[in-house]
């Protein structure tokens, strides 16, 4: 036996260093995995959200505003405000983070703004002119495919006569929607808020529905603004006509009916099917003089 009593202080003052750090690592360890739990909750609701939502648009666009939220804060501080180096080190990020170096291939755009944004961050994706942009001529799609964009998002506010007729005398690469529902009004107003406000009841959901003897209209509230959709439009009985366009759109947005997709792919038919203008042009009347003054 080694009996000394420095010896005996050395190690147990060697295994409580030892205890000590073992400690420390196994705190550590437990700060990562309560981080690791923490991101791994997030994920997850993040993904019951995605599974159990009609608009999941909407929740990657919350997601893109979230990321450029948090990189304008943190370019802000510490000035408190974004100087010309700020904005170009923000404007590099989002053009290599969120597009170049992504898999996206095209970009579809509503705003104009959006087209000049491209140009000058040099961004090399293809661009899909909205058909929000009403251009559903063929001078307008001849206008906007000198100014370098070379895909059109075609209105259904046009018979497929008209379509035929862009198709044949542009350039253009046309997308048209055969099943959907389709955007026909949109208004920056919470309009479903207002109104319950109005009538002073409880606005229980984002979603209601008008209707017009059988056809049936979805109004939906979003944070930037309030859209009334079409009855769900159905062209599976009409392909035939359109066969010579370039990209026929299939919008499963708020309805999961994916059989559908096979039903066009295999050329079926159905009944009751709701086509809107797609044979029947729009026909604006004038009132007479004698009935204007009435």
């Amino acid at each position: 036996q080694v009996r000394s009593k420095t010896f005996t202080k050395s190690v147990e003052s060697a295994q409580k260093k030892v205890e000590g750090n073992n400690y420390d690592l196994r705190k550590n360890l437990l700060d990562y995995d309560n981080i690791v739990s923490e991101q791994r909750k997030i994920i997850y609701e993040r993904r019951n959200e995605v599974l159990d939502t009609e608009d999941i648009h909407s929740i990657i666009l919350d997601m893109i505003r979230d990321h450029i939220d948090v990189l304008i804060e943190s370019h802000i501080e510490p000035e408190g405000y974004l100087t010309d180096e700020d904005l170009e080190g923000i404007i590099d990020t989002v053009n290599h983070t969120l597009i170049k170096n992504s898999k996206i291939k095209k970009i579809m755009f509503y705003d104009l703004g959006i087209f000049n944004i491209c140009k000058n961050m040099h961004i090399d994706k293809e661009l899909i002119l909205s058909e929000e942009h009403l251009n559903a001529s063929i001078s307008s799609n001849k206008f906007y495919y000198v100014n370098g964009i070379k895909n059109t998002f075609i209105t259904s506010d046009i018979t497929y006569e008209e379509l035929l007729e862009i198709k044949n005398n542009t350039k253009m690469n046309i997308y048209y929607t055969v099943y959907g529902y389709l955007p026909i009004f949109y208004s920056r107003r919470y309009l479903l808020t207002n109104y319950f406000k109005y009538i002073n009841k409880e606005m229980k959901d984002d979603t209601y529905y008008v209707f017009n003897k059988e056809l049936r209209y979805m109004i939906k509230e979003y944070n930037y603004g309030t859209i009334i959709y079409s009855p769900l439009i159905n062209l599976i009985n009409e392909v035939d006509k359109i066969k010579d366009i370039d990209n026929l759109v299939i919008d499963l947005s708020y309805t999961d009916d994916i059989v559908v997709i096979d039903k066009f792919i295999n050329n079926e038919s159905m009944d009751n099917t709701y086509i809107g203008f797609f044979n029947k042009k729009t026909i604006y009347k004038l009132k007479d003089e004698k009935q204007s003054l009435k």
